[in-house]
This record gives C-alpha cells, structure tokens and sequence, in this order.
C-alpha cells in the first residue's frame, strides 16, 4: 500500500486536518454555534482522524510487521529444507557405497569374471546390449553371450530378474497384513 518511507509525510497531512477541523471548530464556537453542532462536530472530526490514522499508519505497518515475520519464517523453512536435502543426499551416497560394495560381494559370489562383472553392471545401469558393446569396445554378440552367462551363474532368468534382485534388498516391507 504506502512505503514506511511515506508514513511521516502521511502522519503530517493527517496533523494538518486535525488543526484544520479544530480551527473550524473553534471558528463554529467563536460564531455561536449550539453545544450539540460543536460535540458532533468533534466526535466527526476525532473518528475520521481515527480512522486516517488506522488506515494510513497503523495497518501498513501491521501489515510491514506480518511481512517481516513471514520472511523471516520462510528463511528459517529454507534453512530446514536444506539441512534435509543434504541429510538426503549423505543417506544416498551411503546407499550408493553400500550397494556398490553389495553388488560387488554378490558378483564374487555367482564367480563372474572382470569382463562379466562389468556387463552385469552395465546391465544394472540400464545400458542396451548395443550401448554395452559400444561402451566396451566388443562386438554386440559378445555382450549378449557375456549377459547369458551372467543370468546362469546367477541363476536368473534376464536382465529383469538381475535387476530385482539388488532392487528386492531395497524395497521397504509392505504394510502389516
């Protein structure tokens, strides 16, 4: 509405309107003017003054004040937001190692070789057989044979079932039945 640099120059026109109205009331007096004109003219004259200050003073700066408030809650949501987002993120780069030391202790155990183990991984990831061969420099053929052998030592069924067994450890439990 009106900027707490404009209050003063708004709470000098409202003084000046005071002093008017009171000049014309002293005015109405000095003419003679009945005791119930010169009541009605100071309570008239005391409620728009009021209501001026209200509006042009009081409420902007109760509105400045709720601002300031406002502010300074959504600063202190942020700051909690971004405390839980890097909380988030150190609990992901743990899952991460975790899973990476998971997935390695796994592949170790089904006795994949280096060049295996590094197509299961790729497969984890997502990478197509042609992305894959691309990817380690072989033929496409070779990638896929290299993934068949993957899925019988692990004894799965495709790269769906290779993928749910690391995603299966993931997975929280359903709801009590």
């Amino acid at each position: 509405m009106f900027q707490h640099h404009e209050r003063p120059a708004i709470l000098g026109a409202i003084c000046i309107l005071v002093i008017m109205a009171g000049f014309d009331v002293w005015d109405d007096a000095r003419q003679g003017e009945s005791i119930d004109m010169l009541i009605w003219d100071v309570v008239l004259v005391g409620a728009v003054t009021g209501l001026l200050t209200y509006i042009f003073v009081f409420q902007p700066h109760a509105a400045h004040l709720r601002t300031r408030r406002l502010e300074s809650e959504a600063m202190e949501q942020t700051a909690e937001l971004n405390t839980l987002a890097h909380q988030a993120r150190k609990q992901l780069e743990g899952l991460g190692v975790y899973m990476g030391v998971y997935i390695s202790a796994q592949f170790d155990t089904w006795k994949l070789t280096p060049a295996e183990k590094e197509v299961a991984l790729l497969l984890l990831k997502g990478l197509s057989m042609k992305e894959i061969a691309s990817v380690r420099g072989i033929s496409e053929r070779t990638a896929r044979q290299q993934a068949t052998t993957v899925y019988g030592k692990a004894e799965l069924d495709g790269r769906t079932g290779l993928s749910a067994y690391f995603l299966e450890d993931l997975l929280l439990p359903g709801p009590p039945s």
